[in-house]
């Protein structure tokens, strides 16, 4: 890499940085004004406390808001240095000594696979770390009381509701499981509990529920044979009422499931589409999460290549055209994808087709428009 491609790069990463933080801190500084007295709360605490719970809350959503800002920064921040160098007149040396401009084009794909790489282990390791506290109400550590969604485990047929839902304690307040007839019982059965705290899958120990003081008791329950094997009493004590109700039903399903999705890893989501437990609207929920995961690194690419022609046009009518031009035809191309993905929601497209019709129609642009690249 020679000295020029370390300042491009250097710039490009320089542009990107200034470009979220401004970006970032407006948000921040609209939100923060607008729901001031969320953070204040009714105890009026005082501004120190309000200060750092407002850099605490803030600091969790820079996470989310680089996932949601990451790629499309990054596009403009490739036409914001190629501007740059024209606007400068910084290219035209080098393009005189024969230096192509997708020779210049290298270290900016290699600045935008960087952004890339930090946005996909931002995806695949820190949301998920920090789902609860992005989450969170304004105000607030960790996100707390959620509204529950009857959930059905389409394996086993039992269906999960309740009152409330307890993220941080992984638990359903007025928690009530009804058991199918025939399957695991001979008789209509709704098992309540106060409270039911979820367990994930450890070892030979199956996913589930622990139903706290559970009404009707294990030996008040007509179970079948294969009831026995997905609702358990607590064998340590004879005289408690607990039961444990073997379920893939996870927190995520009781809660926001529109949206949980992009709160989870790629690993987690393909487990989900594996398992058979969850219905068809979730795994084609979970199956447009995946295909939006693979196609958004390919699409930055594509958009780049788009944007590096557009902005440094063999023939324009100026600087200002050539941008307007970019963002013109790059918006058209966004709300294609954004419309081919609503076809394959409502299941009038496959959805793998809905994810990658845009991409190749992305790239089939990008090879189009490189002959017009100034030179």
């Amino acid at each position: 890499m020679t000295t020029f491609d370390r300042y491009l790069l250097r710039r490009f990463w320089h542009v990107f940085l200034v470009g979220f933080a401004a970006t970032f801190g407006l948000f921040v500084v609209f939100d923060a004004f607008s729901n001031a007295d969320e953070f204040q709360g009714r105890d009026h605490r005082p501004v120190s406390v309000v200060i750092s719970r407002m850099a605490s809350y803030y600091a969790m959503q820079a996470f989310g808001f680089l996932d949601l800002i990451g790629p499309t920064l990054a596009v403009i921040s490739v036409m914001a240095v190629f501007a740059i160098l024209q606007r400068q007149r910084e290219v035209y040396p080098v393009l005189s000594a024969g230096v192509p401009t997708y020779r210049l084009a290298v270290p900016i794909l290699v600045g935008v696979m960087s952004i890339v790489f930090v946005i996909t282990v931002n995806q695949e390791l820190i949301i998920p770390r920090v789902a609860d506290r992005l989450l969170a109400n304004r105000g607030q550590e960790k996100a707390t009381i959620q509204r529950v969604e009857i959930a059905r485990d389409f394996v086993s047929e039992i269906t999960v509701t309740g009152s409330k839902l307890d993220l941080p304690e992984r638990k359903i307040e007025n928690a009530e499981f009804l058991l199918p007839v025939g399957g695991i019982v001979f008789e209509p059965v709704t098992l309540r509990a106060a409270s039911a705290i979820h367990f994930p899958a450890r070892g030979e120990r199956p996913a589930g529920w622990l139903l706290k003081n559970a009404a009707p008791a294990y030996s008040e329950i007509n179970l079948t044979d294969r009831g026995r094997t997905l609702v358990h009493a607590d064998t340590r004590n004879p005289t408690s009422r607990d039961l444990f109700v073997v379920t893939d039903v996870t927190l995520d399903q009781l809660h926001s499931r529109g949206t949980s999705s992009k709160y989870l890893s790629t690993a987690d989501i393909l487990q989900r589409i594996r398992n058979p437990a969850f219905g068809l609207a979730s795994i084609r929920g979970l199956t447009e999460r995946l295909h939006e995961r693979l196609t958004r690194p390919l699409g930055i690419v594509f958009f780049t290549l788009i944007a590096i022609p557009l902005t440094m046009k063999k023939e324009s009518r100026g600087l200002i055209a050539n941008m307007a031009i970019a963002m013109l035809l790059l918006g058209t191309l966004f709300g294609v994808a954004q419309a081919s993905m609503g076809l394959g929601r409502i299941n009038v497209i496959p959805l793998a087709m809905a994810a990658w019709v845009p991409i190749v129609l992305a790239g089939t642009f990008a090879v189009a428009l490189a002959g017009r690249v100034q030179t």
